[in-house]
C-alpha cells in the first residue's frame, strides 16, 4: 500500500512538471502587456530606419492585440494641454511636465504605454532620451505604468532602465533575432522531455508488473486447488477407516459375546 501510494505522488509529480513546461514553452506568462517572453516573428533588422521601426510597431500590435497609436484614426497624444493640436492629435492627455509640446507613443492602452524600438543600442543621449523622459512624466502623471521593447540584444543605457522602471513598468527584451534561443524555452523542452519520460517509464512497469503479478497467480491457482482437493480427500479416507475399524470392532464384540 506503501509503495502505491509514493508511486502515485511521484506519477503526480511528473504530470506536474509535463503541464508546467507546456506552459512555459506556450510562451504566454510573462510579466508585461503581451504575457510573452518574446515577439511572435522576427522583425526586420535591415533598410531605412523607418522601415526597420514600422516593423517593431506592427509585431508589437500584434501580440499587444491593440492598434498602433500612429496611424491617423488614433493619435492619441500627450500634451502640454488639453487643446487639441489640429492635423497632429486626435485626443490630448494632458501632461503639465512635458517637456515637449506634445508626444504621440505608439501604444496607449487602458492602464499602460508601450514604446517600440526595434534598434541595436539605446546608449546615446539626445533625441531619445528626451522621448522616453517625456513618455515616463506622463506615465508617472497618469499613473500608468510604461514599456519600452527592444531586441533580444538590445544595448540599453542604465539611464533608460532607471527611468522606465521608475513608472512601474520595465525594459522588456523583446523582439527575436535570427538564431536566438530563449533559455526558458530550452530549460522547458528539457523537463518536458524528461518528465514524459519517466512517467511513462512508470506506467509501463507498473503495468507489465501487474499483468506478471496476474500470470503468477494464474499458475499458481491449480496447485493451490490441488491442495484443497487432496486435504478433503485425506479427510474423506481418515473418516472412512475410522468407521470401518470401528465397525470390526463392533462385529469382534458381538463374536466374543455368542462364544462360550
Amino acid at each position: 500500500m506503501k509503495i502505491t501510494r509514493t508511486l502515485r505522488l511521484l506519477q503526480l509529480a511528473l504530470i506536474l512538471g509535463c503541464v508546467i513546461s507546456i506552459v512555459l514553452l506556450l510562451n504566454i506568462t510573462a510579466p508585461n502587456p503581451t504575457r510573452r517572453r518574446y515577439s511572435s516573428e522576427v522583425p526586420a533588422m535591415d533598410g531605412a530606419r523607418q522601415v526597420i521601426g514600422s516593423e517593431g510597431e506592427r509585431i508589437l500590435a500584434n501580440d499587444l492585440g491593440l492598434p498602433n497609436n500612429n496611424e491617423s484614426d488614433q493619435r492619441q497624444c500627450f500634451c502640454q494641454t488639453v487643446a487639441r493640436k489640429p492635423g497632429e492629435c486626435n485626443v490630448c492627455l494632458p501632461v503639465q511636465s512635458l517637456g515637449s509640446t506634445y508626444r504621440v507613443p505608439d501604444f496607449i492602452g487602458p492602464n499602460f504605454i508601450a514604446e517600440s524600438k526595434n534598434r541595436e543600442n539605446l546608449l546615446y543621449r539626445g533625441r531619445e532620451v528626451d522621448q522616453i523622459a517625456d513618455y515616463v512624466v506622463a506615465a508617472q502623471e497618469l499613473g500608468r505604468p510604461l514599456w519600452l521593447y527592444v531586441r533580444v540584444d538590445t544595448m540599453v543605457a542604465p539611464d533608460f532602465e532607471q527611468m522606465v522602471n521608475s513608472t512601474g513598468g520595465g525594459v522588456v527584451y523583446y523582439f527575436k533575432v535570427d538564431g536566438y534561443v530563449d533559455g526558458v524555452d530550452s530549460a522547458a523542452q528539457t523537463g518536458l522531455l524528461a518528465s514524459a519520460g519517466l512517467l511513462t517509464g512508470l506506467t509501463l512497469t507498473e503495468v507489465l508488473f501487474r499483468r506478471a503479478k496476474g500470470r503468477w497467480a494464474a499458475r499458481r491457482l491449480p496447485a493451490s486447488t490441488d491442495r484443497r482437493a487432496a486435504d478433503k480427500m485425506r479427510t474423506t479416507e481418515t473418516f472412512l477407516d475410522r468407521a470401518r475399524n470401528k465397525a470390526l470392532s463392533q462385529i469382534d464384540e458381538e463374536d466374543s459375546r455368542i462364544d462360550p
